[in-house]
């Protein structure tokens, strides 16, 4: 099996709004021997308007977010898919990548026409370094030391965590330095702890997950809070309806007895509460497991291994308890708006297999054809995602009168005081809000300077636009 190790620098913390300006990518062989490596860099669409504290943190000038001669977006995106499709199939890792920069990457093929879940099919696996480091962490084997904070607690962020391990850390916030830094950390582990790699490698695939949990055999879930491991001994009860990714375990904490006793009033209050007995694991999120009888005993919260196997054997036996526990809790979960903006829309739906077909003779089509290729699109989505195509890549393509209305919504939208998506004036205020703090910092104050300038200037033409419509 291949690794592929990848991390990005972005505009912002807003997958949806934000973007990748930098993607960073080395395939490995299964030794993890590097094979090969691909970085990409692109310059900023028209419509997005980077987080201050995100220039900031990675050191990228509005000079250089909007350079000419860099790639779009698009086509940056257009390089990234051909790429990692034919490395493909693989494990890909990335430094706490499954929230983040796994949410970047499925947003960024979503909004130019790619198959979002590039990671997950196609035989890929895929799984986060930094639920490795902590799981090294609360292990007995110290495959890795662990730098502490001034306050005492723990430090797991990807620069600390390696200079304590003798990795060098000279270039912070650097995609390709970054993805370079987590496949020494993971070499590491392999080396010091091949047990703990193992069975890390072995729930990056989600088949192997979901065949663990439905075993129906009482095991050990760990799950991190506050970069701080906390264990759980739990048995799988359902399926989660509609999330084909999730399944359902019950805490053996408490003891099933206790659960079936009580009135649904109380069974929803107990659900609710903090923790809840139930548990929800993402089987394409590599979460951390092991086997009962693998666990040490200051996993098992006080309890013997025959307790927990009775307590499992238990629930597995009473079907009606399981399914009443179940729907309780569906019951109390939270309920989301509908996403307002198409930028926010990936996970409403799945799109057709023949709006798949239609995304290829999109990509594959010459410009002036692109238009009304994309309006043959049974999603809504994604007609108006290839509009938008079209309209940052080749305003040419597009009749006058669509540009000119295209041209007013971006322009309203960029001068916009609404909470979201990202505007000029959003980003004008966030600068003079940090300025006070970043004043000893050079090069704080130059990133900040020319942030400034570019705003004012935008604004400015912003506004004469709109006041000659």
């Amino acid at each position: 099996m291949s690794f592929i190790f990848f991390d990005t620098e972005t505009t912002g913390l807003h997958a949806g709004f934000d973007q990748i300006v930098q993607f960073a990518a080395i395939k490995t062989d299964n030794d993890l021997n590097e094979t090969d490596r691909l970085e990409l860099r692109s310059r900023i669409d028209p419509n997005v308007v980077p987080d201050v504290h995100a220039i900031l943190a990675n050191g990228l000038s509005i000079e250089e977010l909007t350079d000419q001669h860099l790639s779009t977006h698009y086509q940056m995106i257009r390089d990234l898919n051909a790429r990692l499709a034919s490395w493909s199939p693989a494990i890909f890792l990335g430094y706490n990548s499954i929230r983040f920069d796994e949410e970047f990457l499925r947003h960024a093929l979503y909004r130019t026409l790619h198959p979002p879940y590039l990671t997950s099919l196609h035989g890929n696996g895929r799984n986060d370094v930094m639920s490795l480091a902590l799981a090294c962490s609360a292990s007995d084997d110290n495959a890795l030391r662990v730098p502490l904070k001034d306050t005492g607690d723990p430090s797991f962020r990807l620069h600390d965590l390696a200079a304590a391990n003798g990795i060098s850390t000279l270039t912070a916030h650097d995609a390709l330095f970054d993805t370079e830094t987590t496949l020494e950390l993971c070499r590491l582990v392999k080396k010091l702890s091949p047990d703990l790699w193992r069975r890390f490698v072995r729930f990056s695939n989600k088949a192997s997950v979901a065949d663990f949990i439905a075993s129906e055999e009482p095991f050990v879930l760990t799950e991190f809070f506050g970069n701080r491991a906390y264990h759980t001994p739990v048995v799988f009860i359902a399926n989660e309806p509609e999330q084909s990714n999730g399944m359902l375990c019950l805490s053996l904490v408490t003891p099933i007895d206790d659960l079936a006793s009580m009135s649904d009033e109380q069974l929803v209050a107990r659900l609710s509460s903090h923790p809840s007995p139930i548990r929800r694991v993402r089987t394409n999120a590599g979460p951390t497991m092991m086997p009962l009888w693998e666990a040490p005993e200051a996993l098992l919260v006080g309890l013997s291994i025959e307790e927990l196997e009775d307590r499992a054997a238990r629930i597995v036996e009473d079907k009606g308890l399981k399914t009443r526990l179940a729907a309780k809790f569906l019951e109390i979960r939270p309920k989301y708006p509908e996403p307002a903006y198409v930028e926010e829309m990936l996970y409403t739906k799945f799109s057709s297999w023949n709006d798949a077909k239609i995304c290829e003779r999109f990509h594959a089509a010459p410009w002036g054809e692109r238009p009304n290729i994309g309006q043959s699109f049974e999603d809504d989505r994604l007609r108006e995602l290839a509009l938008r195509i079209s309209y940052f890549e080749r305003r040419s393509s597009l009749p006058t009168e669509v540009v000119q209305i295209m041209d007013i919504d971006l322009a309203r939208r960029l001068v916009s005081f609404d909470a979201k998506p990202p505007s000029v004036e959003q980003a004008r205020k966030q600068v003079e809000e940090v300025r006070a703090s970043s004043e000893n910092d050079p090069s704080a104050v130059a990133l900040l300077k020319g942030y400034a300038s570019f705003l004012v200037e935008r604004r400015t033409k912003i506004l004469k636009f709109l006041e000659s419509q």
